[in-house]
């Protein structure tokens, strides 16, 4: 059997997720506050938990908001006009009906949906066959629903204990001289909130696969069921001498207690100690000597007493009991380097992680019970590891899970773990809004990606299925991570791009997490689905790539760009203006500065993707150009005699490079472009040169600075 689907609704941040698992190994990744903590938490809670409470911060704040403003005023009214009999049973009454809160007065429930798979040929399903609501012999799932219910009766019961606190509370912010009347507004609120969880009681039911059909099961029944392991993120490790947590050794002894040599051999160690103790007289001296002069004294007691206390003396009780401790305190983990013996704390906390860990998975698997549904789950396993020990586990957990047939879920915010567990395994949650994530599946993204890359040729069709797991293993993975996305094209642009972020304009985009993606102009539309696929807000920073040779604007305007990603970006956009327009456009370059000015036309897509290219006002084709025509003033067409390049390249510290002069001139005049086509090959020391003179504002193009500040709104 294995766990197949879990569903939460509206719990915390989890408003609806959906985890989807694999046989083996599933990976849930994600940034900090994207609710991991909050996914593991209710999986203890109904697997492992032997009662899963419900407090009023779980749930979700507009629910609460939206249930506070309807029972308020019913409360305030009520329980500052009547007695308490009368208000307990008014407030009763408009609430509920019968032993059920009316659904207007209900905060919707936290819900777990359930579904657990089996093979009917080699699993052993006698503990589920109660639960088997569909006969088909296609269907092999169970499905359960855990939710917790508001019971009126127990409201009633909660009431009357606070009722006298309640109408206090309102009686005092009734008052128009109330100090802090706010504080108290909040509080009375707070109150009401934490009366309704109280009333909540933990239920689950086995239903059919619309989940539908309830059929309520005792709790305990329901729990074991499975076998829910938890390695949770603190570890306590030896990392110091004078540490003596010995987590190694300990787990070590642990692993080998139900070993049946072990037993044998421990067995008849108390018998072998005692015998030791007596053979040797310590026992006679210590029933001798030790309460010599405390005897006379308790024999002179005794006789209050009638004399029958007897005489005191000390025995050895050796037990298994007492063995065991005495092992576990004598027992230290050693590496044998070369024949010299070295503590736990020797091979670091990253060595030391790796090695607790797979002791604790090898318990594990002598602990499950085939009778019931066995899942494990770890925390953050990266922790204390160097990134290659990261990508080295994870590899080996893989080929662990699947080699042993057993069911794991991790959870981690690694890059390393990310890039090579596979797009299959992972799952990712994010919080896409204020107090709500959500929870991606890129298993399924993977099966639908064939459609983002339709114009790679059939020499080049293995980027169809291997595109993203490839540039996942290159380093791309950090687009999990990520609160934004930057894609550039070269090693220049990621430079100027980093130095401005650092300006005051762009301050906001300080404290995001940035994904900087270096795309060329071809694949950066293979991105789109990706990152709308996460809801990451992404700008792409492009060349215009016009046909070099143009001798004047007027021409470069009727030109193609031959960027594909502003082409495919643009008839997705004209699509989406002009559904009429059936067929791919080859935009010139003035559609393509009509598309980036016009207000029918945005450059961004699904509100997320803004595609920034140079505009009409700098005329230029590529970022250097763009640069240098800002700094300028001017078009990239004008010309300027050799001499005036040389005194700007002087005045302003850039570095550059100037074409000779023509065959048979003195002073021969030159382009921006032509400036540009010469630096191409140096293009990083002429970024270096802008960065190293203060100049990145004095030469930011417009259609960057626009593009940033868009991504920092």
């Amino acid at each position: 059997m294995h766990l197949k689907k879990i569903e939460i609704t509206n719990y915390r941040q989890l408003h609806n997720v959906m985890l989807d698992f694999q046989r083996n190994l599933t990976v849930l990744a994600g940034p900090n506050n994207s609710g991991k903590t909050t996914l593991i938490s209710v999986l203890k809670g109904i697997f492992n938990d032997k009662s899963f409470k419900l407090s009023y911060d779980d749930i979700p704040t507009d629910l609460s908001i939206v249930w506070i403003d309807k029972v308020f005023s019913i409360f305030q009214k009520i329980i500052t006009t009547e007695n308490k009999e009368n208000g307990m049973s008014k407030i009763i009454k408009e609430l509920s009906i019968d032993d059920s809160f009316k659904e207007d007065y209900t905060i919707p429930q936290f819900n777990v949906r359930i579904q657990v798979d089996y093979n009917k040929e080699s699993d052993e399903i006698q503990n589920f066959a109660d639960y088997i609501m569909d006969l088909d012999n296609n269907k092999n799932s169970f499905y359960f629903l855990y939710r917790f219910e508001p019971i009126v009766s127990s409201f009633e019961n909660l009431f009357a204990e606070q009722y006298d606190k309640i109408k206090l509370k309102f009686e005092s912010i009734a008052k128009d001289d109330c100090p802090e009347k706010v504080a108290k507004i909040y509080s009375v609120k707070e109150l009401l909130l934490k009366l309704y969880c109280g009333c909540l009681q933990e239920k689950v039911y086995f239903t059919n696969d619309s989940y539908s059909n309830l059929n309520i099961i005792d709790l305990s029944d329901f729990k074991k069921l499975f076998y829910f392991k938890n390695i949770q993120a603190h570890r306590e490790l030896d990392d110091v001498e004078n540490d003596n947590s010995k987590s190694v050794s300990k787990r070590i002894i642990s692993l080998l207690k139900n070993d049946e040599d072990w037993i044998k051999n421990t067995k008849g160690l108390p018998d072998l100690i005692l015998s030791e103790i007596i053979s040797s007289g310590a026992k006679t001296t210590i029933q001798e000597s030790s309460i010599t002069s405390l005897d006379s004294t308790v024999q002179a007691i005794s006789e209050t007493s009638g004399g029958h206390v007897g005489k005191i003396q000390l025995e050895m009780d050796v037990n298994e009991s007492d063995i065991e401790d005495f092992i576990q305190k004598i027992t230290h983990a050693k590496y044998d380097i070369d024949g010299l013996l070295l503590s736990e704390s020797s091979q670091g906390l990253g060595f030391s992680n790796l090695i607790y860990l797979h002791l604790l998975l090898e318990e594990y698997l002598k602990a499950i019970d085939n009778k019931k549904l066995n899942i494990i789950l770890i925390e953050e396993p990266e922790a204390h590891m160097h990134p290659q020990m990261q990508n080295i586990f994870i590899r080996y957990l893989k080929d662990f899970y699947k080699d042993k047939n057993i069911q794991g879920l991790i959870t981690t915010h690694s890059n390393e773990i990310v890039k090579d567990v596979g797009l299959e395994n992972l799952r990712v949650l994010r919080q896409t809004d204020k107090s709500k994530s959500e929870l991606f599946d890129l298993s399924t993204f993977k099966k639908s990606i064939k459609d983002i890359t339709e114009n790679v040729d059939e020499d080049n069709s293995f980027i169809l299925e291997n595109f993203f797991d490839w540039f996942f293993e290159i380093g791309y993975s950090e687009i999990i991570f990520a609160d934004k996305v930057i894609l550039y094209e070269g090693d220049t642009e990621r430079l100027y791009i980093r130095k401005l972020l650092r300006k005051e304009k762009f301050s906001s985009l300080k404290n995001s997490y940035i994904a900087f993606i270096q795309v060329g102009g071809a694949y950066a539309y293979n991105y789109k689905k990706l990152l709308e696929k996460l809801k990451i807000k992404a700008l792409i920073i492009t060349d215009l790539d016009y046909d070099k040779q143009s001798a004047t604007f007027e021409d470069a305007k009727q030109k193609n760009s031959s960027n594909l990603t502003i082409n495919k970006f643009y008839n997705l956009k004209l699509k989406e203006e002009k559904p009429e327009e059936t067929e791919e456009k080859q935009p010139t370059i003035a559609d393509l500065y009509s598309w980036q000015s016009s207000t029918a036309y945005k450059t961004t897509v699904n509100e997320i993707i803004y595609v920034a290219f140079q505009d009409e006002d700098s005329t230029a084709r590529t970022l250097e150009e763009a640069m240098l025509s800002k700094l300028l003033s001017t078009s990239v067409f004008t010309k300027y005699k050799r001499s005036e390049w040389q005194k700007i390249k002087k005045d302003s510290k850039l570095s550059f490079v100037i074409p000779h002069n023509k065959i048979g001139e003195t002073d021969s005049e030159f382009t921006i472009k032509d400036i540009a086509e010469s630096t191409s090959g140096n293009k990083t020391d002429f970024m270096y040169s802008v960065v190293l003179n203060s100049k990145e504002e004095d030469m930011l193009p417009t259609y960057i600075e626009k593009g940033l500040l868009w991504l920092a709104e």
